[in-house]
């Protein structure tokens, strides 16, 4: 005699998405959605990896034939070492960095206008378990966060990540998308990548 209980199944097709395509309609106040639910998982979406030496229209050529926003970029050992997106490859943030290197747009690569892991921030998915979206969209105007990566407690693997700009586009109303500067350079940087933002 077999006691075991059976799951609930429902048709497939309820649980693919696009990854890009964050449903929100079931949601009355977006403040209050559990955070998972707008983390980009990685686990169902593995984010595809982009060579530390690829150039620039190589990285946006990537992006744009996979349909994402945002890929890791990692060096030669396949560790990851930044992260760039389809918004600061066509900023003018990408301007100013070959002014400053004195090269043409065409001759930089990912690397350099990447933003590298060490500026990144993570949390812990047990956090984000615990916690509704509007604190995730707090937490990333306070820092200034672009990207908020997801980390698994135990593993500390990667397992998600939280985009703000993809959060903005379903949020309805203004996010502060301006990240805090310490310095002038700061400032610069700022305005320059802020009107794609």
């Amino acid at each position: 005699m077999n006691t075991n209980a059976t799951l609930n199944t429902q048709p497939l097709k309820a649980f693919i998405r696009d990854e890009n395509r964050l449903d929100v309609s079931e949601y009355k106040n977006l403040d209050q959605a559990p955070a998972h639910q707008m983390m980009h998982n990685l686990l169902l979406f593995p984010m595809q990896n982009i060579d530390e030496s690829s150039s620039i229209d190589e990285a946006n050529l990537v992006l744009s034939k996979t349909l994402r926003r945002a890929s890791f970029v990692v060096d030669k050992k396949s560790q990851i070492i930044g992260m760039i997106s389809t918004a600061r490859l066509g900023s003018r943030y990408m301007i100013s960095i070959a002014e400053k290197r004195g090269c043409a747009r065409a001759d930089l690569s990912v690397t350099d206008v990447m933003i590298p892991i060490k500026d990144m921030l993570q949390v812990s998915l047990k956090q984000v378990m615990q916690s509704d979206v509007g604190t995730v969209v707090r937490t990333m105007e306070k820092t200034g966060a672009e990207f908020l990566i997801v980390v698994d407690d135990i593993t500390s693997m990667q397992v998600g990540y939280f985009d703000l700009i993809d959060l903005a586009k379903v949020y309805g109303k203004p996010l502060n998308t301006i990240k805090p500067a310490n310095n002038f350079r700061d400032i610069v940087g700022t305005l320059l990548h802020h009107n794609e933002m």
